[in-house]
């Protein structure tokens, strides 16, 4: 009797639907589409049913929302175009140092060596990161002018006539200061609110650990050149200084 009401009570639970958990079709596309996010309308496909529903479309049309863009690159993309652009305006003053250096009155062949790389340095960082934005969907404008220059001018590079220690102290300043603001696009990009893993990834492979070194190496530079100049015998100090620089950059 007991393996009777058992099995009874088994099949009725098997065969009856349970009706708390039933939803027709029309009622799931009700309850998808009152629970739908306004930026829904933001979507690549939603941008293509709408281009096709139309009679007829044209190859050029454009669709807003299908790029590379993606999580909080928006907010950042200005930082990083005024960066790249303050890299390619460190690099050919840069350039103007060594070839000061390197013209025949000079003749300061391993200060020009060294300008040179590091001019090098900054337009392949320059074309790195423009790689790098419109790898992110954005696009390079040059028109964006970085604020730092207007803020401390003394921090660009001056193209005065200046001595070696001069001249080392002021590229030793400026290549700090592209190192600071270099720390300010990777903080902004790590807040909560902004956090974009990539290009605070990308900041800290291709610019911290270099950025560190030379800044060490410049500033040694600088205090060795400070130690010549008070010799009494500077001008061949600054030579053998050269023609190490010659050898070792």
């Amino acid at each position: 009797m007991k393996v009777f009401i058992f099995l009874t009570v088994l099949a009725v639970t098997i065969f009856t639907p349970a009706k708390a958990s039933y939803r027709s079709p029309a009622m799931g596309r009700a309850a998808a589409h009152s629970s739908a996010s306004p930026s829904i309308l933001s979507f690549c496909y939603n941008d293509v049913q709408s281009e096709c529903r139309g009679q007829s479309h044209s190859v050029d049309a454009r669709l807003e929302n299908c790029n590379a863009l993606y999580g909080k690159f928006g907010r950042i993309q200005g930082k990083l175009e005024q960066y790249a652009n303050a890299l390619i305006d460190t690099s050919f003053k840069y350039l103007t140092v060594s070839s000061y250096f390197g013209n025949f009155e000079r003749n300061r062949m391993g200060l020009k060596r060294l300008y040179r790389k590091l001019s090098d340095e900054a337009w392949d960082d320059a074309k790195d990161l423009i790689n790098f934005i419109t790898l992110r969907g954005g696009e390079m404008h040059f028109d964006e002018r970085p604020t730092y220059w207007n803020e401390r001018r003394e921090l660009q590079v001056n193209e005065h006539d200046l001595s070696e220690l001069d001249r080392m102290s002021n590229v030793l300043d400026n290549y700090k200061m592209m190192a600071d603001e270099a720390i300010k696009i990777q903080r902004e990009v790590t807040k909560h609110a902004d956090l974009d893993g990539s290009v605070a990834h990308y900041f800290e492979e291709r610019f911290f650990e270099r950025q560190t070194k030379t800044v060490h190496t410049l500033s040694g530079y600088v205090n060795d050149l400070k130690r010549f100049f008070s010799e009494a015998d500077a001008s061949l100090a600054l030579f053998l200084f050269d023609e190490y620089l010659l050898k070792s950059v």
